[in-house]
């Protein structure tokens, strides 16, 4: 059995900002970029873009009226600028994610936004899909300060959806750099959906925990 390319050059599976940003487009939608390592994205179902569909128009609706400029964009490339303090300048490697969808500060055109501009990461998940979405990035969020991580799980056979639930998620501890954002706290939800449903409001309401 012939060996796969990259076991002759294993760098060969890392990739850089500055290659990522010259790959077509129709390639950057199919992949994220974790610490340097493609991560190949399954393209969504239709029942998944329908909730996303209806998930970013119920965000839309829930805007505040006064207060700071904020947009909803589904799958826009978050790029990550916390930087785990104990690697060295070669150690630190480009990570890029695509939330389903992203509640932000309105960016300048032109400008991509990172993790520092997003107030809420939502995800769209199937029940077989739970460790990347409720772990992995549930962790790289959270390090990120990203203050409220949001988690739709698709149940064909649920009546209803579910109670959402909170939970506190500490992100490592910052100690005199400058520059650095101050700690936020973070809020990791999930909630049950049904694909051929109308999603409703998922903002938590004031005293839950």
């Amino acid at each position: 059995m012939p060996l796969p390319s990259w076991a002759a050059d294993p760098s060969s599976l890392l990739i850089t900002e500055e290659e990522y940003r010259a790959l077509p487009s129709e390639v950057c939608k199919s992949i994220e970029v974790v610490d340097g390592c493609v991560i190949f994205r399954e393209s969504p179902s239709v029942e998944r873009q329908r909730v996303l569909r209806n998930l970013t128009c119920a965000l839309m609706d829930a805007r505040p009226g006064n207060g700071p400029r904020i947009t909803v964009v589904p799958g826009v490339d978050m790029y990550f600028v916390e930087q785990n303090p104990h690697a060295g300048g070669k150690g630190r490697r480009f990570t890029m994610r695509r939330p389903d969808i992203s509640v932000l500060f309105c960016v300048e055109r032109g400008t991509k936004p990172t993790s520092a501009d997003v107030l809420t990461a939502v995800e769209i998940t199937g029940l077989g899909s739970g460790q990347r979405d409720f772990q992995d990035k549930k962790a790289e969020y959270a390090g990120q300060r990203i203050s409220v991580y949001l988690i739709v799980v698709l149940d064909a056979e649920s009546s209803t959806t579910k109670q959402l639930h909170y939970e506190k998620m500490a992100p490592p501890a910052r100690t005199g750099q400058n520059g650095v954002r101050p700690h936020r706290r973070s809020v990791c939800t999930w909630a049950t959906a049904r694909p051929s449903a109308p999603v409703p409001s998922a903002r938590p309401s004031a005293g839950s925990s």
